[in-house]
């Protein structure tokens, strides 16, 4: 049985340029198993090259990552992780597939593209629909759903590999308020009641404030790291420095 106290990612002494412009650096991070943390940085932060760096696809100039106890260099058992980036970037909407063949997708890497899905594969699927809400859509296409049911079946394609970790890249850019709102909702259950880890990158700080339990503030550097009661207790104090500027919290109601 594995510890809760497991770290299923960490982040030492990370750096990182692109040319000559700093990005990142001395970045210390970690993330213990069943945990929800939230990256919040003003754009251009460096919190997307962070997760590259995190997910091995840009290496660092200085430090290591290391992923369920493991260095990135040896570790090979990536369907442990999930990741969701942003909507625009992350499918082409225009493309002939329902809900259902959009999730099924998602095992794809766990089984090889020419592989054919058998009953149990099946089932796994309609299970993962049915958690994020969309049964009643799970044979529509996919270009034909609101912003907000698009990102719950990016969601479904990343949890039916099931994964111990999973990464969102402000998942809930273009989507409306009130389907913002349900993500959250969503992403809180799968953490508190599956114990899912969690890792998401995201400008809502009342969201963040509201749902997260871990906040990290991002701006080339750490500026914190630590519960979300404490941060909220310094919040204002936090982003100001970060951001180069007062910044207004709006919270969000449950």
């Amino acid at each position: 049985m594995k510890s809760f106290m497991e770290t299923v990612l960490e982040l030492k002494d990370i750096q990182f340029s692109y040319e000559n412009q700093t990005v990142l650096e001395a970045i210390n991070l970690s993330l213990k198993r069943g945990e929800f943390l939230g990256l919040v940085g003003p754009n251009g932060s460096g919190k997307s090259t962070l997760l590259k760096i995190a997910l091995g696809s840009l290496r660092p100039d200085r430090g290591e990552v290391c992923l369920f106890g493991q260095s990135l260099r040896q570790f090979r058992d990536w369907s442990r992780l999930g990741y969701v980036s942003q909507k625009a970037t992350s499918f082409n909407l225009g493309f002939p597939a329902t809900v259902w063949e959009v999730v099924a997708s998602g095992l794809y890497g766990k089984l090889g593209l020419f592989r054919r899905l058998n009953k149990k594969h099946g089932r796994l699927v309609d299970e993962v629909i049915e958690k994020v809400g969309l049964t009643a859509y799970a044979r529509r296409n996919i270009g034909r759903l609101s912003g907000g049911q698009q990102q719950r079946a990016f969601i479904a394609r990343a949890l039916v590999s099931e994964p111990e970790l999973l990464i969102l890249d402000e998942p809930t850019v273009g989507v409306d308020a009130h389907s913002a709102e349900q993500f959250y909702q969503l992403l809180s259950h799968l953490n508190r009641e599956q114990g899912l880890s969690l890792i998401l990158v995201t400008h809502d700080v009342g969201a963040v404030t509201t749902y997260i339990d871990r906040v990290a503030c991002l701006n080339r550097c750490i500026h914190f790291h630590g519960d979300s009661a404490a941060f909220v207790a310094q919040q204002q104090a936090i982003l100001s420095t970060a951001y180069g500027h007062e910044v207004q919290v709006v919270g969000h109601d449950h």
